[in-house]
């Protein structure tokens, strides 16, 4: 029993080295990420993230201020009354993975009326106030494929008769790698330059209907603001864009973040979500194994404690009274 039990021990030792040595991701410290701006609201009738009509949504963007490639980052809203009661809070991610130094991606807190105060959305009234900040980022050595790009005047905005603000342009690839699983993350601001909203859309396709964009080739996109209302696409001025896609194999070196280009992405209605990293399994992998080789090792010290307690022979007895 007792070299089952070395057995299996060194087992599970073995497999947590190997977990913990090839996670790609390590956490940093908050302070690398930074929320530039953001505005809050109540999610519309014709909403497409919020999970319920009325929902107090936050929406703004956030900089990688550090010197390393963020993996991807966590936000937190708390959201009060005048008086400073906390009414609600929610949590949300930036859309944007691997983000080099000084590059930005958009975030959207849905807070859910559930763990308000009030239990529902009644609480919405009572909110003057909204903070959000950054709570979780990791670190990661892997960055995104640099010869995505959008040509100059690859990408038009335009207002309709109904009032819906849209974006369309191109992505080209001008580098030697085919990628796959290309997006695009759009942020749309005011004239003072805070974020009134964002979007990102599907996994785009080539005219042929292949989902790999190779060298030379070009995808199109559209975007429209999430959570779209009139007076929201009147107020917008300016926008931006962020070109995802399969991040390339890890990397000792970090290349220069590639300038900022104008351009959104549409898709009112988003059907499939592009996938952030998530590196929180590899940690409670780890985690578990840990907790599972303690249990081990106290079960063989309890076990022979029992064994040595069975088998120790009576203490002798005591000498004889002196004469």
């Amino acid at each position: 029993m007792k070299k089952i039990i070395t057995a299996l021990l060194l087992v599970v030792l073995i497999v947590a080295a190997f977990s913990i040595l090839s996670a790609p991701h390590v956490k940093a410290q908050t302070s690398q990420a930074q929320v530039l701006s953001y505005t809050w609201y109540e999610a519309p009738v014709d909403t497409v993230r919020a999970g319920y009509i009325g929902d107090l949504v936050a929406v703004g963007e956030v900089q990688n201020v550090g010197s390393n490639v963020i993996g991807f980052l966590d936000v937190s809203g708390v959201a009060r009354s005048s008086n400073g009661t906390v009414l609600n809070t929610g949590e949300g991610q930036a859309f944007g993975n691997n983000l080099l130094p000084s590059q930005k991606a958009p975030f959207y807190i849905d807070f859910d009326p559930t763990s308000s105060v009030t239990g529902d959305n009644t609480y919405t009234s009572l909110v003057t106030n909204v903070t959000v900040g950054v709570i979780y980022v990791v670190d990661t050595n892997s960055t995104q494929y640099s010869g995505l790009t959008i040509p100059t005047g690859g990408s038009t905005s335009s207002l309709s008769n109904t009032g819906t603000y849209t974006v369309t342009g191109t992505v080209d690839n001008t580098g030697t790698q085919t990628v796959t699983d290309v997006f695009v993350v759009t942020t749309f601001y005011n004239a003072s330059g805070s974020v009134l909203s964002f979007n990102y859309t599907n996994y785009l396709f080539d005219p042929l209907g292949s989902s790999s964009l190779k060298p030379g080739d070009t995808m199109s996109f559209t975007a429209t603001p999430t959570d779209n209302t009139a007076r929201l696409s009147s107020e917008i001025a300016n926008y931006s864009l962020l070109i995802q896609s399969s991040p390339l194999p890890s990397s000792t070196s970090t290349p220069t973040p590639p300038t900022p280009t104008p351009t959104s992405i549409g898709s009112t209605q988003p059907t499939q979500s592009p996938t952030l990293p998530a590196s929180a399994l590899t940690y409670g992998i780890a985690g578990a194994i840990v907790v599972i080789v303690v249990a081990l090792v106290v079960l063989m010290l309890f076990r022979k404690r029992q064994k040595n307690a069975q088998f120790e022979p009576p203490p002798p007895p005591p000498p004889p009274p002196p004469p």
